[in-house]
Formats: structure tokens, sequence, C-alpha cells
């Protein structure tokens, strides 16, 4: 495997490149998409919101992730735009939160996320294959 990271698809294609392509697609099928991205790549920082289940297919509402002090929130309730909005949270408290345009959040957590990959070679693979960029 190459080590360049500056080599890699991912850097190349980039990932806010790929969420927004997927998110203009279909709002709603974005959050489960978005959510298997992250949790793939991401792990224990992502908390996944769920509806349904028993007798009827489970729907993701809402992704929570956290990157340092900030935590990112995407909701959708099934219909309608997706709500997205970031807290700031310390020692467990949160501080403020505000409402921001969901292009904004993907371009936020996109940086985010690609920061994390490039420390992390095992999570960049994880959100490589969860892209399918490999």
């Amino acid at each position: 495997m190459d080590g360049d990271f500056g080599n890699d698809a991912i850097t190349t294609m980039g990932v806010l490149g790929a969420l927004t392509k997927e998110y203009a697609s279909d709002e709603q099928a974005f959050l489960g998409f978005l959510a298997s991205a992250l949790r793939s790549a991401l792990g224990p920082s992502v908390t996944i919101t769920e509806k349904g289940g028993f007798l009827s297919k489970k729907q993701v509402t809402g992704i929570s992730v956290i990157f340092g002090e900030d935590r990112f929130t995407l909701e959708g309730n099934g219909s309608g735009p997706l709500q997205a909005k970031v807290t700031h949270v310390v020692r467990g408290i949160a501080l403020k939160t505000e409402s921001i345009d969901v292009r904004s959040w993907l371009a936020i957590v996109s940086e985010s996320v690609e920061n994390s990959v490039a420390q992390h070679d095992q999570a960049r693979r994880a959100l490589k294959s969860a892209l399918g960029l490999d």
C-alpha cells in the first residue's frame, strides 16, 4: 500500500464531494448512507438514532459525531429537509447549540473526517470502502 496519503483516491475525490453527491440524490436515504460511512470510519465517536424495527424496517433518523469539544448532529423526520446542528460541549455539558445549513455541516464534518483518517490508516481504509472508493 502506498504510504503517500496525498495520492490517495479519497483525497483526490474528496470526502465532501462524495457526501454532497449522495445528499443531493435523496436526503432521507442519505442519513443511512452517512451513518454507515461514519460508523465504519470513526466507530465509537458516532451515535446513530433509529426508529422502527421489530415489525418494520429500521430507519436512521439521526447521526451525532464528536470531534474534539464539538458534537455535530444531523437529524431527519422521514420527510422534509434534514436539520444540522453543532453543539459545543465542555466536560460533558452542552454550552451552545447552533443550527447550520446541511452543506456547511457536511463541509465541516468532511474536513474533520479527512483530518482524522489521515491520522488513522485503518479508519481511512474503512471510509474508502464505505464510500465505494477502493
